[in-house]
């Protein structure tokens, strides 16, 4: 058995982008996010398959405060609509961090794939929060290593990492109440029953927020395969 050696492709990505597309895929099993920033050595915007649709949730801003982003569209009949919230939508200017993820063995063609080329692979979206930068034309590859952050780092002894998480598990769980997905959760007043919202909160944590991310064995459909095609990861 041969292993082949990366030579070229770092381990993370690191680019300010805008989103310019976001809808369901083609099975209507998950989400696609379209970048405008190509993977370096493509030409086409870069397609993303999160696995966890909360992360396309702004998270809360360091200080717990939740995030709040300026969105606008423009109507068929020309006017334009403008909103605020912490959802990620189409034309927001983003900072995203890219992971390499599974290495796809060969081309829709058959052809085998070469490990030194970013498009070789698929890539993971590990936090995409708002950006007033300047988008990125074209995603050079960084110089390898660990991932940066620009939140300010907690002071030892301090409850501000947890405070962070539980406000983060708590906003999710209000989008999905939001969005009538989690039964019960409303009080015969009408009003949120805030003990069935908290054991909500406690399941998104303890299944979700903190159970490891594990390597994905990925088999590809046929429906991602074409998706990918067009400069998808």
């Amino acid at each position: 058995m041969t292993t082949q050696t990366i030579v070229s492709v770092p381990e993370y990505l690191h680019w300010t982008t805008r989103v310019t597309a976001k809808g369901l895929n083609l099975k209507k099993t998950g989400w696609v996010l379209t970048l405008a920033t190509p993977l370096p050595g493509s030409s086409y915007p870069t397609n993303l398959y999160p696995r966890d649709p909360a992360i396309l949730v702004y998270p809360d801003e360091v200080n717990g405060t939740q995030a709040t982003v300026q969105h606008s569209r423009t109507e068929p009949n020309g006017t334009v609509t403008t909103w605020e919230s912490n959802i990620v939508e189409v034309g927001d200017v983003v900072e995203v961090q890219l992971r390499r993820d599974t290495f796809k063995a060969s081309r829709q063609d058959g052809t085998p794939n070469d490990p030194n080329y970013a498009t070789s692979y698929f890539w993971g979206l590990e936090s995409i929060v708002p950006s007033t930068g300047q988008v990125m034309e074209h995603g050079a590859p960084p110089r390898q290593g660990v991932p940066t952050s620009t939140a300010s780092a907690p002071q030892a002894g301090t409850p501000q990492i947890e405070g962070v998480i539980k406000g983060h598990c708590e906003n999710i769980v209000a989008q999905l109440a939001i969005a009538k997905l989690l039964p019960g959760i409303e009080a015969d007043d009408g009003g949120i029953d805030w003990q069935v919202f908290r054991t909500y909160r406690d399941l998104y944590y303890h299944n979700v927020s903190n159970v490891p991310v594990e390597p994905l064995i990925l088999h590809e459909s046929d429906d991602e395969q074409k998706e990918a095609g067009n400069g998808g990861v």
